[in-house]
């Protein structure tokens, strides 16, 4: 089947800094307490050998896989970008071998940002992935940010330092 892509693009009245502190940077605190009907938690881990980062997100029984486990390459506080890989759950192993994602949090003259996430799923060669199939992820991210957005606006002062 070879390389799924999707694109999500988010505008916002949130500044890029603010956005990309909340969404990324303290996603394993903010985010399940957000969002605990879909992600119940989400720990950072760091591989005491290698020194990579890891971040493993935990889901509730609403969602049909109980985590995924992702490669953190890039996680970039200044340029507000943010690059993994898919290494464990979710659907690979089942649908896919592999999963590509980077995040960008540029800003925009007004004061807002726009978000950017670039995915890709490699399918096994046997298995046909739907526009259906790629809607359930672009939808439940578009939803996870919306929520951080949602609160940020709600509360101007959160993640507001420098």
């Amino acid at each position: 089947m070879g390389w799924k892509r999707f694109e999500v693009e988010i505008e916002s009245p949130v500044s890029a800094s603010r956005f990309f502190k909340a969404a990324v940077v303290d996603s394993h605190n903010l985010v399940p307490k957000l969002v605990p009907q879909v992600i119940t938690g989400i720990k950072m881990i760091r591989d005491e050998t290698t020194g990579r980062l890891f971040k493993r997100t935990e889901f509730s029984e609403f969602i049909p896989f109980r985590y995924t486990l992702d490669r953190v390459d890039v996680m970039d506080e200044k340029s507000c970008s943010f690059n993994y890989w898919l290494v464990e759950g979710g659907r690979l192993g089942k649908m896919y071998d592999a999963g590509d994602f980077e995040l960008r949090v540029t800003p925009k003259s007004d004061g807002g940002s726009v978000l950017k996430l670039n995915g890709a799923y490699h399918a096994y060669e046997d298995v046909k992935v739907t526009e259906e199939d790629m809607n359930v992820g672009k939808l439940g991210l578009t939803a996870m940010y919306s929520a951080v957005e949602a609160y940020l606006v709600a509360n101007p002062d959160a993640y507001a330092s420098e």
